[in-house]
Protein backbone atom coordinates (compact mmCIF):
# COMPACT_ATOMS: atom_id res chain seq x y z
CA UNK A 1 0.00 0.00 0.00
CA UNK A 2 1.13 3.33 -1.35
CA UNK A 3 1.86 5.99 1.36
CA UNK A 4 -1.34 8.37 -0.24
CA UNK A 5 -3.85 5.21 0.13
CA UNK A 6 -3.06 5.52 4.01
CA UNK A 7 -5.97 7.57 6.06
CA UNK A 8 -3.34 9.00 8.24
CA UNK A 9 -1.38 10.10 4.94
CA UNK A 10 -4.05 12.23 3.20
CA UNK A 11 -3.12 15.26 4.75
CA UNK A 12 0.24 16.58 5.64
CA UNK A 13 2.40 15.98 8.84
CA UNK A 14 1.97 18.39 11.21
CA UNK A 15 2.69 17.84 14.92
CA UNK A 16 0.59 20.65 16.25
CA UNK A 17 -2.85 19.49 13.89
CA UNK A 18 -4.73 15.91 14.21
CA UNK A 19 -1.62 14.09 13.35
CA UNK A 20 -0.65 12.26 16.30
CA UNK A 21 -3.33 12.33 18.35
CA UNK A 22 -3.59 9.38 20.72
CA UNK A 23 -7.01 7.75 22.63
CA UNK A 24 -6.15 8.42 26.62
CA UNK A 25 -6.21 5.54 28.33
CA UNK A 26 -9.25 5.06 30.73
CA UNK A 27 -8.35 6.18 33.84
CA UNK A 28 -5.53 9.50 32.94
CA UNK A 29 -2.57 10.30 34.32
CA UNK A 30 -3.65 13.11 36.14
CA UNK A 31 -7.12 10.77 37.55
CA UNK A 32 -4.14 8.32 38.49
CA UNK A 33 -2.32 11.16 40.73
CA UNK A 34 -5.26 12.20 42.08
CA UNK A 35 -6.55 8.83 43.27
CA UNK A 36 -3.38 7.92 44.61
CA UNK A 37 -3.10 10.71 46.78
CA UNK A 38 -6.72 10.51 47.75
CA UNK A 39 -5.23 7.00 48.96
CA UNK A 40 -2.66 8.08 51.17
CA UNK A 41 -4.75 10.56 52.74
CA UNK A 42 -7.16 8.04 53.55
CA UNK A 43 -4.71 6.23 54.59
CA UNK A 44 -3.01 9.08 56.96
CA UNK A 45 -6.63 9.01 58.67
CA UNK A 46 -6.48 5.59 58.69
CA UNK A 47 -3.41 4.98 61.17
CA UNK A 48 -3.53 8.19 63.27
CA UNK A 49 -2.47 6.94 66.97
CA UNK A 50 -2.11 8.77 70.67
CA UNK A 51 -4.44 9.41 72.99
CA UNK A 52 -6.88 12.30 72.65
CA UNK A 53 -4.63 14.39 75.20
CA UNK A 54 -1.57 13.79 73.48
CA UNK A 55 -0.54 15.51 69.83
CA UNK A 56 -2.02 12.63 67.63
CA UNK A 57 0.48 11.51 64.59
CA UNK A 58 -0.15 8.85 61.59
CA UNK A 59 1.56 6.11 61.03
CA UNK A 60 1.83 6.47 57.35
CA UNK A 61 2.43 10.51 57.27
CA UNK A 62 5.75 9.51 59.73
CA UNK A 63 7.40 7.60 56.81
CA UNK A 64 6.21 9.93 54.30
CA UNK A 65 6.44 13.49 55.01
CA UNK A 66 9.70 15.48 55.06
CA UNK A 67 11.30 17.28 57.35
CA UNK A 68 15.34 18.34 57.22
CA UNK A 69 16.57 15.69 59.73
CA UNK A 70 15.60 12.46 58.72
CA UNK A 71 16.24 13.40 54.93
CA UNK A 72 20.10 15.49 55.47
CA UNK A 73 20.88 13.19 58.00
CA UNK A 74 19.05 10.18 58.42
CA UNK A 75 19.18 9.60 54.52
CA UNK A 76 15.91 9.06 53.93
CA UNK A 77 15.34 10.08 50.34
CA UNK A 78 12.64 9.25 49.62
CA UNK A 79 10.69 11.62 51.10
CA UNK A 80 11.77 14.39 48.64
CA UNK A 81 9.02 12.81 46.69
CA UNK A 82 6.49 11.25 49.12
CA UNK A 83 6.03 13.94 51.00
CA UNK A 84 3.94 15.26 48.16
CA UNK A 85 1.56 12.54 48.68
CA UNK A 86 0.62 13.74 52.27
CA UNK A 87 -1.53 16.65 53.32
CA UNK A 88 -2.74 18.27 56.38
CA UNK A 89 -5.00 16.09 57.97
CA UNK A 90 -6.84 18.58 60.00
CA UNK A 91 -7.38 21.03 57.01
CA UNK A 92 -9.54 19.37 54.07
CA UNK A 93 -9.57 22.30 51.84
CA UNK A 94 -5.32 21.58 51.63
CA UNK A 95 -5.83 18.51 49.81
CA UNK A 96 -9.53 19.69 48.31
CA UNK A 97 -7.68 22.88 46.75
CA UNK A 98 -4.36 20.96 45.14
CA UNK A 99 -6.48 18.44 43.84
CA UNK A 100 -8.94 20.71 42.18
CA UNK A 101 -5.92 22.46 40.91
CA UNK A 102 -3.96 19.54 39.73
CA UNK A 103 -7.48 18.55 37.76
CA UNK A 104 -8.31 21.77 35.42
CA UNK A 105 -4.17 22.86 34.92
CA UNK A 106 -3.26 18.74 34.33
CA UNK A 107 -5.99 18.57 31.61
CA UNK A 108 -4.44 21.46 29.67
CA UNK A 109 -0.86 20.13 30.20
CA UNK A 110 -1.95 16.31 28.87
CA UNK A 111 -3.00 18.29 25.34
CA UNK A 112 0.86 19.03 25.15
CA UNK A 113 2.30 16.10 26.48
CA UNK A 114 1.92 11.84 26.81
CA UNK A 115 0.55 10.39 29.94
CA UNK A 116 3.99 8.70 30.19
CA UNK A 117 5.52 11.84 29.98
CA UNK A 118 3.23 13.62 32.77
CA UNK A 119 4.27 11.49 35.31
CA UNK A 120 7.69 11.92 35.58
CA UNK A 121 7.41 15.80 35.05
CA UNK A 122 4.81 15.55 38.22
CA UNK A 123 7.34 13.40 39.80
CA UNK A 124 10.36 16.06 39.46
CA UNK A 125 8.61 18.86 39.96
CA UNK A 126 7.74 17.52 43.57
CA UNK A 127 11.67 16.77 43.94
CA UNK A 128 12.59 19.61 42.70
CA UNK A 129 10.24 21.74 44.87
CA UNK A 130 10.93 19.35 47.69
CA UNK A 131 14.12 20.50 47.65
CA UNK A 132 13.86 24.04 47.56
CA UNK A 133 12.06 23.70 50.33
CA UNK A 134 14.68 21.63 52.45
CA UNK A 135 16.85 23.89 51.40
CA UNK A 136 15.34 26.84 52.90
CA UNK A 137 14.30 25.11 56.36
CA UNK A 138 17.74 23.95 56.61
CA UNK A 139 18.92 26.98 57.87
CA UNK A 140 15.68 28.99 58.82
CA UNK A 141 13.45 26.62 59.74
CA UNK A 142 15.26 23.13 61.04
CA UNK A 143 12.45 21.11 63.26
CA UNK A 144 9.57 22.09 60.18
CA UNK A 145 7.71 18.95 59.18
CA UNK A 146 6.72 19.19 55.23
CA UNK A 147 3.95 17.94 53.08
CA UNK A 148 1.72 18.56 50.62
CA UNK A 149 1.59 18.78 46.79
CA UNK A 150 1.38 22.47 46.13
CA UNK A 151 4.85 23.07 44.72
CA UNK A 152 3.98 20.20 41.70
CA UNK A 153 0.68 21.05 41.14
CA UNK A 154 2.11 24.83 40.73
CA UNK A 155 4.51 23.74 38.51
CA UNK A 156 1.42 22.21 36.63
CA UNK A 157 -0.02 25.32 36.43
CA UNK A 158 2.79 27.29 35.11
CA UNK A 159 3.41 25.06 32.15
CA UNK A 160 -0.04 25.20 31.84
CA UNK A 161 0.02 29.09 31.83
CA UNK A 162 2.82 29.22 29.49
CA UNK A 163 1.17 27.13 26.89
CA UNK A 164 -2.20 28.53 27.14
CA UNK A 165 -1.75 32.35 28.45
CA UNK A 166 -4.79 33.80 27.87
CA UNK A 167 -7.03 31.03 28.43
CA UNK A 168 -9.44 32.19 30.79
CA UNK A 169 -10.69 30.49 34.04
CA UNK A 170 -13.44 31.44 36.54
CA UNK A 171 -11.49 32.12 39.51
CA UNK A 172 -13.87 30.54 42.56
CA UNK A 173 -15.93 29.62 39.87
CA UNK A 174 -16.96 33.48 39.74
CA UNK A 175 -14.35 35.37 38.48
CA UNK A 176 -12.80 35.13 35.19
CA UNK A 177 -8.78 35.33 34.99
CA UNK A 178 -6.58 34.50 32.19
CA UNK A 179 -4.31 31.48 33.00
CA UNK A 180 -1.30 33.73 33.16
CA UNK A 181 -2.91 36.08 35.47
CA UNK A 182 -3.97 33.83 37.47
CA UNK A 183 -0.27 32.30 37.83
CA UNK A 184 1.41 35.89 38.97
CA UNK A 185 -1.43 36.07 41.67
CA UNK A 186 -0.34 32.73 43.08
CA UNK A 187 3.57 33.63 42.94
CA UNK A 188 2.57 36.93 44.49
CA UNK A 189 0.48 35.09 47.39
CA UNK A 190 4.00 33.45 47.86
CA UNK A 191 6.58 36.35 47.73
CA UNK A 192 5.30 38.47 49.57
CA UNK A 193 5.11 36.95 52.71
CA UNK A 194 8.80 35.69 52.35
CA UNK A 195 9.62 39.73 51.34
CA UNK A 196 7.10 40.90 54.38
CA UNK A 197 9.00 38.47 56.84
CA UNK A 198 5.60 37.00 57.67
CA UNK A 199 6.46 33.21 56.50
CA UNK A 200 7.74 33.06 60.18
CA UNK A 201 3.76 33.37 61.48
CA UNK A 202 2.81 30.88 58.42
CA UNK A 203 2.39 27.35 57.76
CA UNK A 204 2.34 27.65 54.67
CA UNK A 205 5.53 26.26 52.88
CA UNK A 206 5.79 29.42 50.06
CA UNK A 207 9.61 28.46 48.95
CA UNK A 208 8.42 25.19 47.73
CA UNK A 209 5.55 26.76 45.98
CA UNK A 210 8.21 28.84 44.33
CA UNK A 211 10.35 26.00 43.69
CA UNK A 212 7.15 24.12 41.54
CA UNK A 213 6.93 27.49 39.44
CA UNK A 214 10.69 27.66 38.74
CA UNK A 215 10.75 23.89 37.86
CA UNK A 216 7.82 24.43 35.35
CA UNK A 217 9.46 27.99 34.19
CA UNK A 218 12.55 25.42 33.09
CA UNK A 219 10.75 22.82 32.32
CA UNK A 220 9.22 25.05 29.29
CA UNK A 221 12.17 27.14 28.55
CA UNK A 222 14.25 24.58 28.57
CA UNK A 223 12.30 22.11 26.07
CA UNK A 224 12.72 18.88 28.62
CA UNK A 225 11.55 15.73 28.20
CA UNK A 226 12.29 13.08 30.62
CA UNK A 227 10.61 10.32 28.57
CA UNK A 228 13.04 10.87 25.54
CA UNK A 229 15.86 11.23 27.68
CA UNK A 230 15.31 7.86 29.21
CA UNK A 231 14.88 6.20 26.04
CA UNK A 232 17.69 7.65 25.08
CA UNK A 233 20.09 6.47 28.05
CA UNK A 234 20.85 2.99 27.15
CA UNK A 235 21.97 3.90 23.54
CA UNK A 236 23.77 7.07 24.21
CA UNK A 237 25.44 4.78 26.97
CA UNK A 238 26.75 2.35 24.64
CA UNK A 239 27.26 4.55 21.60
CA UNK A 240 31.10 5.34 20.46
CA UNK A 241 32.37 8.67 20.28
CA UNK A 242 31.24 10.12 17.11
CA UNK A 243 33.96 11.13 14.39
CA UNK A 244 32.76 14.63 13.40
CA UNK A 245 35.21 14.89 10.55
CA UNK A 246 34.02 11.77 8.99
CA UNK A 247 30.03 12.15 6.85
CA UNK A 248 28.33 9.34 5.87
CA UNK A 249 25.99 8.86 2.97
CA UNK A 250 22.86 7.91 3.89
CA UNK A 251 20.31 7.07 0.84
CA UNK A 252 16.66 7.77 0.45
CA UNK A 253 14.57 4.35 1.49
CA UNK A 254 12.41 2.62 -0.50
CA UNK A 255 8.64 3.20 -0.37
CA UNK A 256 7.90 -0.05 1.39
CA UNK A 257 10.43 0.61 3.69
CA UNK A 258 9.64 4.10 4.40
CA UNK A 259 5.71 2.56 5.08
CA UNK A 260 7.13 0.30 7.79
CA UNK A 261 9.62 2.65 9.28
CA UNK A 262 6.43 5.21 9.41
CA UNK A 263 4.23 2.41 10.76
CA UNK A 264 6.47 2.17 13.90
CA UNK A 265 6.73 5.85 14.45
CA UNK A 266 3.01 6.10 14.70
CA UNK A 267 2.79 3.38 16.83
CA UNK A 268 5.47 4.83 19.09
CA UNK A 269 3.69 8.17 18.86
CA UNK A 270 0.43 5.84 20.47
CA UNK A 271 1.98 4.50 23.07
CA UNK A 272 3.68 7.46 24.15
CA UNK A 273 3.04 10.58 22.49
CA UNK A 274 4.74 12.86 19.95
CA UNK A 275 7.19 14.14 22.56
CA UNK A 276 8.69 10.90 22.61
CA UNK A 277 10.03 11.12 19.06
CA UNK A 278 13.93 11.55 18.63
CA UNK A 279 15.28 13.89 15.84
CA UNK A 280 15.59 10.73 13.43
CA UNK A 281 12.53 9.74 13.78
CA UNK A 282 10.72 13.01 13.00
CA UNK A 283 13.56 13.40 10.24
CA UNK A 284 11.65 10.22 8.36
CA UNK A 285 8.38 11.13 9.27
CA UNK A 286 9.21 14.68 7.26
CA UNK A 287 10.99 12.32 4.41
CA UNK A 288 7.22 10.52 4.20
CA UNK A 289 5.87 13.91 4.21
CA UNK A 290 8.21 14.58 1.10
CA UNK A 291 7.14 11.40 -0.43
CA UNK A 292 3.63 11.92 -0.24
CA UNK A 293 3.98 15.36 -2.08
CA UNK A 294 6.11 14.11 -4.78
CA UNK A 295 3.45 11.28 -5.28
CA UNK A 296 0.57 13.65 -5.77
CA UNK A 297 2.73 15.80 -8.23
CA UNK A 298 3.19 13.01 -10.99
Amino acid sequence: MGLENREYMQDEFGFGSGFGQRPRPRLSAVAQIIALTIAVFLLQLLTVSGDAGELRDSGVERWLRMDVKTVFSGGQVWRLATYALCHNRENIFHIAMNLMMLYFAGQMVLSVMSEREFRWFYAASAVFAGIVSLVFCRFFLPDVKILGASGAVLAVLTVAALHYPRREVLLMGIVPLQMRWLLLLYVAMDLLPLLSGSWRLSRTAHTAHLGGVLFGFLYFRQNMNFSRWLEELPRRAGRPKKNRNLKLFAPAASESSLDEQVDKILQKISEQGEASLTAKERQILTQASRQLRKNRQT
